[in-house]
């Protein structure tokens, strides 16, 4: 056949698709709706529905890259939200190319480890296709099973498409387990992911991201069928916060759009992993981006991880006090008590710390009654110079405690940064008011030592405190109001990762 118009009753199935299958290497067909519109003419036979099926199966392997996998009987899901059917041959169609539906679901994981584990093992290649089977074949069948399109890219990266929040987040669970030597999460189903290459394999962990369900977000298909959008770029976003907080174990960080609406999925029918998979979700607050902000939670699937649950009203009344502003106490007295209450929460510690020359140890005891007793200084003795000095201290204690709740953390350096620009002005203001008490406080004797010491001798700083004591409850509650009110605007808490 060199035209469709030379198909006669006696061409074979073979010369068909022969000549439809180089139309399409040559690229002068590329879509199935091109296709339909070349065999317009063709009679729907026998040979027809035998060629065509095939040609669609060439076309989606050529053009539709990260779907090029994908059938209708696999993947039903996914066929779903990113295939236009064709209204003749329902089992073909043509891939979307920009879609704001709300039911995608990506996830981008990274595996840690990796490189480590093929610099070791860069001359036993046994070993190295071993690792290579489980990711090619092993995970790309676990993926399979729950309808979620499964992607290696650049050796450890892996993408994940699906249709459903659930879906994509028990791939990712099992992906983590199987790289885990110990059984993670507790699940009661037949652990087929878990092959005999983990008694060889190093134990590795994954940092993952998961964005999508919001509509209106783009996900972009390109035409070399590469994956593009909103979704996407929040995902990698995710997965790079996840990266910096992974730490030595895994971590995966998902969208508050897909919590609610992995909560609504579950709420509409049991999920079969989840059913048997005990997880949870800790509300990480807002991340910014460069770009963008992003409400963030993370999946908790461990018993340690559990724990966290038990200070998250702590760390979620932080975040309102954040969001309305309250400097001049809800932010001091919210992250004092989460601090607290992280101590807590977490396994018993100890630092040892240089006082004055002398090293002291400090338990999880001791640095909880510094917090409280910092907070007293703030709230009931309204010593806010001492009380911020001490949450200085305070946050180079907390620097020393390894595997301390890195989240915790970030807040409390970034509070502190804001409570020194507060401070800095405060000590401007309160100087004026320290020297009106002189003449009324200080004896004539001491007068003129005062005036003499301006310079710096030690006399001058010890007068200068005992005028300061001299000020009243009322008058040091105004002046931190007002400095407060005035640097209001200037003043921001945000956790930034990535580039800015």
């Amino acid at each position: 056949m060199k035209s469709i118009s030379d198909y006669t009753s006696t061409t074979s199935a073979v010369e068909l698709y022969t000549f439809l299958a180089e139309a399409v290497v040559e690229e002068r067909i590329q879509t199935f709706s091109e296709l339909m519109e070349w065999v317009a003419p063709l009679p729907r036979d026998a040979r027809f529905n035998a060629v065509i099926p095939r040609i669609f199966k060439l076309l989606r392997k050529l053009n539709w890259g990260f779907f090029r996998d994908i059938d209708p009987e696999t993947y039903p899901k996914i066929w779903k939200e990113v295939v236009i059917p064709h209204k003749e041959l329902k089992q073909c169609g043509d891939l979307k190319r920009n879609l704001t539906i709300s039911d995608v679901y990506v996830g981008i994981l990274d595996l840690h480890g990796y490189t480590r584990f093929c610099e070791k093992n860069k001359n036993n290649l046994s070993m190295l296709q071993m690792l290579d089977d489980i990711i090619q074949v092993d995970l790309m069948n676990i993926a399979k099973s729950y309808n979620v399109v499964f992607q290696r890219r650049q050796g450890d990266e892996m993408v994940l498409v699906g249709a459903s929040a659930c879906d994509v987040l028990a791939v990712t669970l099992l992906i983590i387990d199987t790289f885990a030597k110990r059984r993670t999460f507790n699940v009661k189903e037949s652990a087929t992911h878990r092959t005999g290459y983990k008694i060889i394999l190093e134990e590795m962990h994954v940092s993952a991201g998961i964005a999508g369900g919001k509509k209106f977000t783009p996900f972009i298909i390109t035409k070399d069928g590469d994956l593009s959008g909103g979704v996407i770029n929040t995902a990698a976003r995710l997965q790079g916060r996840a990266n910096e907080l992974s730490g030595s174990q895994s971590i995966i960080l998902v969208s508050r759009t897909v919590y609610t609406n992995f909560t609504a999925e579950m709420k509409a029918a049991a999920h079969p992993f989840f059913a048997k998979t005990h997880i949870k979700f800790f509300d990480s607050g807002w991340i910014s981006f460069k770009g963008i902000s992003v409400a963030v939670h993370e999946v908790l699937y461990t018993e340690r991880d559990m724990k966290k649950l038990l200070y998250e009203a702590q760390m979620t009344d932080l975040y309102r006090a954040i969001e309305g502003g309250l400097w001049k106490d809800g932010i001091f007295i919210s992250l004092l008590t989460l601090i607290s209450k992280v101590l807590r929460t977490m396994p018993k510690i100890k630092i040892d710390v240089t006082e004055q020359g002398i090293i002291q140890s400090l338990t999880n005891e001791d640095l909880i009654k510094f917090a409280q007793d910092t907070l007293s200084t703030f709230r009931l003795a309204q010593d806010y110079r001492k009380s911020l000095q001490n949450l200085e201290k305070l946050v180079g204690y907390l620097d020393m405690i390894p595997h301390f709740d890195p989240l915790c953390l970030e807040y409390s350096r970034s509070i502190l940064g804001e409570y020194k620009k507060i401070q800095a002005r405060y000590n401007e203001r309160i100087e004026p008011k320290i020297d009106e008490k002189v003449p009324t406080v200080l004896p004539a004797k001491y007068r003129t030592l005062y005036e003499e010491g301006r310079r710096g001798s030690e006399v001058y700083q010890k007068l200068r405190e005992r005028l300061y004591q001299t000020l009243t409850p009322l008058e040091i509650s105004l002046l931190w109001s007002n400095v407060i009110d005035n640097l209001q605007k200037s003043l921001d808490v945000s956790i930034h990762s990535g580039k800015k």
